[in-house]
């Protein structure tokens, strides 16, 4: 192991024991964090089977559940925790709160939408859903160095904001739900909480991990709770997680879209307008859900829903302007540091092994002036994006309007390599850096206008070009900094109305 955990493994044990961590101080509360999945509801399980063994009062009072809602969960999971786990945390009047989201900013802080020892339901979704987020940037799901940066925006920062408003700065034990396969995670987990609490100067939490301590393993978990419950429980994730393939098999997961083909269109019309804008941008990098739900053959009722959602959606027509600069060189960061704030040629064009042996650098920097035997290719940097809505209106008239404008004013139409969605090219850019590229496409409306304060600026530098083709129909928002909270925790609870959750 590449760090100590905060516990002791016991020696190898066949049922499900767990012994209490050393670093626990019964004064404190539990915490378990619950995603609804297998991990966390076998935990949950043995909590209620016999609280004193993992360091809880008999009758669970200094037990609190708490879900992070992040809107996506599929209809099963939801009605399989509803019929099966709710009814044993009433019976034992365990605390259940459930928290959300409460817009894009982290000002908008975090809802409580339910908060009892009787829950009646799972909450569905909250004020702002990890769907209506990826939709407004149109987009989906990065999958960017493995870093699952939705669970962490929708679920850790809210568990994280509610835990500060709820305890202060008296410290809780975190339960979260790894396996015995899944050390490493745990071990990363941990570490980061170690970094957290020296950096408050306190014990903010103490993270616990039973199944870890149990040494039970994914066939040993699911196993449990089905012994527990009398059903199989599925696998707890968001319909549109780009590790659908690590959170299920390949058929599982498209077994599960058959069964609820109104999720699977929505997934489906979420991924078609991140390609209409990027067309490297499906679900799984440039490999869409959609392709592979064709290639498979048995979901024709899937795709079906698909198509009929698209021809019911209203749309727009988006022109899409991408500057890509040139990429920072090793020599530059060498010498400019973090941060170039005088660029040399030798900046953006990297040096030729020519150039390093007839100029050689000195005390201070290379020195070379810049001939053409010295300049190497450019790599690809930074990318800017600018996304302005030039018409609305029906899917037929969008596509008519993409045409007619591409006529006027020559454009090359062209569908893409892997989404066959059409487009109006006027600049293709080229194979060095910084380069240019813009279109226009016909896609599902809703996605937000949206460009850096200087794009216009560097657009035209490079292209000469100023403006859009089309004429955008509204004016672009107003430039704003992050909302952020301020240190403040800002916690509000969802009011209620005869049973009714209001969450807007």
């Amino acid at each position: 192991m590449s760090a100590p955990a905060l516990f002791d493994l016991p020696a190898p044990a066949s049922a499900p024991v767990a012994a209490v961590p050393a670093t626990f101080r019964r004064s404190g509360i539990t915490v378990l964090s619950y995603g609804l999945g297998a991990d966390s509801t076998a935990i949950l399980l043995m909590f209620l089977a016999d609280p004193e063994r993992y360091g809880l009062r008999a009758d669970l009072s200094d037990l609190v559940i708490v879900h992070a809602v992040t809107g996506d969960e599929w209809p099963d999971s939801l009605s399989y925790v509803d019929r099966l786990v709710l009814p044993l945390l009433r019976r034992a009047r365990v605390r259940l709160v459930q928290i959300a989201r409460g817009g894009p900013e982290d000002a908008d802080g975090v809802v409580v939408l339910d908060d009892s020892r009787q829950p009646r339901r799972i909450m569905a979704q909250g004020p702002w859903r990890l769907s209506d987020e990826l939709r407004t940037a149109g987009t989906v799901p990065q999958m960017a160095r493995g870093k699952r940066t939705c669970s962490i925006k929708f679920k850790g920062w809210c568990l994280d904001l509610w835990a500060a408003h709820e305890f202060g700065t008296s410290s809780f034990r975190r339960v979260i739900g790894y396996h015995a396969d899944e050390m490493d995670r745990a071990e990363k987990d941990s570490g980061i909480q170690r970094g957290l609490n020296a950096e408050a100067g306190r014990t903010i939490c103490e993270p616990y991990y039973p199944l870890i301590h149990a040494r039970m393993k994914r066939a040993a978990v699911e196993a449990y709770v089905l012994g527990q419950l009398g059903e199989p429980i599925r696998k707890s994730y968001c319909a549109q997680c780009p590790f659908s393939g690590v959170c299920a098999s390949r058929d599982a997961h498209e077994e599960r879209l058959r069964a609820h083909p109104h999720v699977a269109a929505d997934v489906l019309r979420m991924e078609y307008v991140s390609q209409a804008l990027n067309e490297r941008q499906a679900l799984y990098g440039e490999k869409s859900l959609r392709k592979r739900l064709t290639d498979d053959g048995r979901n024709t009722a899937v795709l079906d829903a698909f198509e009929l959602s698209l021809g019911q959606a209203a749309y727009a027509v988006y022109e899409v302007r991408r500057v890509y600069f040139a990429a920072r060189t090793d020599d530059c960061r060498q010498w400019h540091g973090k941060t170039c704030r005088s660029p040399r040629w030798w900046c953006r064009e990297p040096r030729t092994e020519v150039c390093r042996a007839d100029h050689p650098a000195s005390d201070f920097a290379p020195w070379c002036s810049g001939l053409d035997g010295c300049r190497g290719q450019t790599k690809k940097g930074q990318a800017w994006r600018s996304v302005r809505t030039v018409w609305e209106g029906s899917r037929a008239g969008a596509e008519a309007y993409v045409r007619a404008l591409a006529v006027a004013h020559g454009m090359r139409l062209e569908r893409g390599e892997h989404s066959r969605i059409e487009r109006a090219h006027y600049l293709t850019g080229g194979d060095s850096y910084p380069t240019a590229f813009a279109y226009l496409v016909a896609a599902p409306a809703g996605v937000r206008d949206k460009q850096r304060p200087k794009f216009e600026e560097r657009f035209t530098q490079l292209t000469g070009r100023d403006g859009t083709v089309g004429e955008p129909v509204r004016e672009l928002p107003k430039p704003t900094p992050p909302s952020r909270t301020g240190g403040v925790p800002c916690i509000r609870r969802a009011k209620t109305i005869d049973g009714v959750t209001l969450i807007a």
